[in-house]
């Protein structure tokens, strides 16, 4: 093992006695060291206060102030936390924090930047709709990267309502009423009209759009007519999108809200307005209407998760894996851009990365990490085949318009190693000439019972990638999931950590810190 590089500096100031002694640097004892530091720091810079616990050296000779300064000059200073040219040295690891948990069991896989002084983390949430687990992308904030504050979800799936109205109070009428849970009409009270028209918006962004009605009728037998008329009117060009009737018949039961949908496209700046029409044949209640991105079969209505960030002046980029419940999305690599890392747009050209039909990675891509250099994206993902799952990379001045590297994969699946099945989800880092990535790993399928852990890869082109040679560096579970999933967080204080899924109950995500060595 190489001498630390503090012991080394060390000995260049304070004569090679410096570095006999073998001390260890590590999270615990910096901080120690830094509380006895304080003083040190004092005294060079004042005489007066520089030694709090014995006042007798104040009051001594200036010789006893000299013999002090050298009883300085042969201590070692307090070592800088090791980074990761200590641990490919081997004179660094990383250690996983005894502390427990950070956050909440649902705070997985985060991707995070330092915004200023704030930790913005997005990470994957999950839900179960109709019967089938989704996973979206949410947000939570952090001063110091060790507490959190969850903002809820940001980025949902699609189909899931991004803009909403409620009829009663946000939208105009012709007829009807205020009822609990809407505005409705009927037949007694109400001639034909529209029920409902608005909200004059102009501020959705161009591209496929879906609008969903939320609508009620009190008898879904009595016969087949149409009982109200859906449109999209384009105020600005004065046309109609989009236009259906409702028949009564469709309506699943009766007094049970149900949607239904028209999909459209959305020109940038034109205002619009969803309107129903009354056509006073039964009674209709309308609850609310809602817009989302895109048009069916939704290309992330089942997965718009394992998000990679990016942010590049005032824009954010976001990078995610989407799949739909449609087999025919089994897992691409779509984009939203945001002006707040709050509110995201998904790009009307999604997914921007498609998997291939054949080869590393016919059967789906995703977990998707970005950097940007010299004008260039550099987008990595993995691939899967149905046994392997490696990185690929693609690259362009656009992230619409991204070219795969001739090289793919850039990182593959070891021979009978720890990581033979899987290299997968990764953080990306740069210390001098050198990209490191902190990737998950598992051996062969089916991953559910596979032992998994993380490792550690560096190049200096973000290209050509070679493995650390004392991977993994976390531990490795057995036949489960855990260790994975990691991300490179440094904290205000200077120390690197690496956030991982514990494989114990709830899989909430810990820590690891790197220290120096023994």
């Amino acid at each position: 093992m190489r001498t630390p590089r503090w012991l080394l500096l060390a000995a260049l100031l304070f004569g090679s006695g410096a570095c006999s002694g073998g001390e260890r640097g590590g999270r615990g004892d910096d901080d120690a060291s830094d509380d006895d530091d304080a003083g040190d720091d004092d005294a060079s810079d004042d005489d007066d206060t520089g030694d709090d616990d014995d006042t007798s050296d104040d009051d001594d000779s200036a010789g006893g102030d000299d013999d002090s300064a050298g009883d300085d000059d042969d201590s070692v200073p307090p070592p800088p936390p090791p980074d990761l040219s200590d641990l490919w040295d081997g004179a660094a690891a990383f250690v996983v924090d005894p502390s427990g948990p950070l956050a909440w069991s649902g705070f997985h896989f985060p991707s995070t930047w330092w915004d200023g002084d704030e930790l913005k983390a997005w990470y994957i949430t999950n839900s179960v709709v109709d019967g089938v687990q989704r996973s979206s992308t949410a947000l939570a904030t952090s001063p110091d990267g060790v507490n959190f504050t969850d903002l809820g979800t940001v980025m949902d799936v699609g189909g899931a309502w991004q803009w909403s109205w409620d009829t009663a109070t946000e939208l105009d009428h012709q007829l009807g009423r205020a009822e609990a849970g809407g505005w409705s009409a009927s037949t007694s009270l109400d001639p034909s009209g529209y029920l409902a028209y608005g909200p004059y918006v102009s501020t959705l962004p161009a591209g496929p759009m879906t609008v969903s009605f939320q609508l009620m009728v009190d008898n879904n037998s009595a016969d087949n007519l149409p009982v109200v008329s859906l449109d999209v009117f384009d105020s600005t060009a004065g046309a109609i999108l989009a236009q259906r009737d409702v028949l009564r018949g469709e309506f699943a039961a009766p007094w049970q809200l149900q949607p239904f949908n028209l999909a459209y496209t959305q020109v940038a700046g034109h205002t619009l307005e969803f309107r129903t029409f009354y056509y006073d044949v039964s009674y209709v209640r309308q609850a609310e209407v809602g817009v989302s991105q895109g048009g069916a079969p939704f290309t992330d209505d089942r997965l718009a998760s394992f998000p990679g960030v990016w942010k590049d002046g005032g824009t954010w980029s976001l990078v995610y894996e989407a799949a739909g419940t449609d087999s025919i999305w089994p897992g691409d690599v779509s984009l939203a851009t945001s002006a707040d890392g709050i509110t995201w747009t998904k790009a009307a050209s999604n997914p921007v990365l498609v998997h291939e039909a054949g080869g590393w990675e016919s059967h789906n891509i995703g977990t998707p990490s970005l950097w940007k250099e010299q004008g260039v994206w550099y987008l990595l993902y993995h691939g899967w085949n149905g046994q392997d799952v490696q990185l690929g990379l693609a690259t362009g001045s656009s992230l619409d318009s991204m070219v795969r590297h001739p090289s793919n994969p850039v990182l593959e699946t070891s021979n009978g190693g720890w990581d033979s099945g899987t290299v997968g989800a990764r953080s990306l880092r740069q210390e001098g000439p050198w990209y490191y990535m902190a990737y998950e790993g598992s051996t062969d399928p089916p991953f559910a019972s596979a032992d998994w852990s993380t490792g550690l890869a560096r190049s200096q082109d973000l290209v050509v990638w070679e493995k650390y040679s004392g991977n993994p560096v976390l531990p490795v579970t057995s036949a489960s999931f855990g260790y994975d999933g990691p991300e490179f967080i440094e904290t205000p204080d200077g120390v690197l950590h690496l956030s991982f899924r514990h494989p114990s109950p709830g899989n909430w995500t810990w820590r690891a810190t790197l220290e120096w060595s023994p």
